[in-house]
């Protein structure tokens, strides 16, 4: 008697094609990109980066064809997937950094018109080092999270919703930088200064504008993978990761309140440590929302199809020869 292959088992098998898809296009959006404003990458920049695909790869190899095992295969796909995506994301982020016009005046503008005083609110942390300090270690979790909340899900069992955790980071993370091209900004580090735009910044004090200045130069760049930078503002990835992180573990006890937790801080953190504006935050919300609404369509339309493809003695768990 053959192993029955389940509507189920369907409808995970063409959600993850659905994630190949989306890779492969932001791979190809990728290279577009590079091939447009002359950003390159320097691939042995940072050469460790080559062993978590290799080892993921030679993973799934094992679990799919030596040994077969398909829980252990799914979880090396998974993961290769979402390495996949987030460096895809990360790359496609410097070729976004187009000279466009600074759109800060029209984001301090909503602020304004929202009724926030970015100096009270930094103050109100600085007068608190205790809160300061764990909000600040709260937005530093961002990457770590992105590994700890999918073994979370596998752990669990619950193959599909890591599934639409990682489609739903890809689109995240696409939308974030298509929308990125069209809003940058750099001042809400002369405005936390005190500074008038274009002065001097202390040596003290970070920022990623010398790295802006010289992706919108038009000049030839290399990306040098051991110092990438986060040269998003508007909308906030940190924000649209953080609420895919609370989204992804909602029906987990306990847990999902440790990351509820955990996750407010690290958007607390995104004004000053990041250097947003609180509409970066609102527009990184939005985002979050409709890549999770995305990733539901995919998958209530990759369940029909599957059910309707699915022969009804494999939808009762019995084979034809069984």
């Amino acid at each position: 008697m053959g192993h029955p292959y389940t509507a189920e088992d369907k409808t995970i098998a063409a959600f993850t094609r659905c994630i190949w898809i989306l890779a492969a296009v932001m791979i190809a959006a990728t290279i577009i990109s590079f091939s447009l404003t002359g950003v390159r990458v320097d691939p042995l920049s940072r050469p460790l980066l080559l062993v978590p695909f290799s080892v993921l790869t030679a993973t799934w190899c094992l679990y799919t064809y030596v040994r077969p095992d398909e829980r252990l295969r799914a979880l090396a796909e998974s993961f290769l997937q979402l390495l996949v995506i987030l460096l895809a994301g990360t790359l496609m982020s410097y070729a976004a950094a187009v000279p466009l016009p600074f759109q800060d005046t029209n984001l301090l503008a909503i602020d304004t018109a929202l009724g926030i005083d970015r100096q009270v609110y930094i103050e109100f942390f600085s007068r608190r080092p205790w809160l300061h300090n764990a909000v600040t270690l709260a937005y530093f979790t961002l990457m770590p999270q992105f590994v700890v909340v999918p073994l979370l899900l596998f752990f669990l069992k619950q193959t599909h919703r890591l599934q639409l955790f990682i489609f739903a980071a890809g689109v995240g993370l696409f939308a974030t930088v298509l929308i990125s091209i069209f809003t940058p900004s750099i001042t809400t580090i002369y405005l936390d200064l005190g500074l008038p735009v274009g002065a001097p910044i202390p040596d003290t004090r970070y920022t990623p504008l010398p790295t802006l200045n010289a992706l919108r130069s038009g000049l030839p760049y290399w990306i040098d993978l051991s110092a990438a930078e986060g040269l998003i503002s508007f909308p906030s990835f940190h924000t649209v990761g953080a609420s895919l992180f609370v989204w992804a573990l909602a029906s987990v006890p306990y847990v999902r309140w440790v990351v509820a937790v955990l996750n407010a801080g690290l958007i607390a953190a995104a004004p000053f440590i990041g250097a947003h504006y609180f509409v970066d935050i609102a527009g990184g919300a939005v985002v979050a929302v409709a890549a999770i609404a995305a990733a539901r369509t995919l998958s209530r339309a990759s369940s029909r199809e599957a059910t309707f493809a699915a022969p009804a003695e494999d939808i009762d768990g019995v084979t034809a020869n069984g």
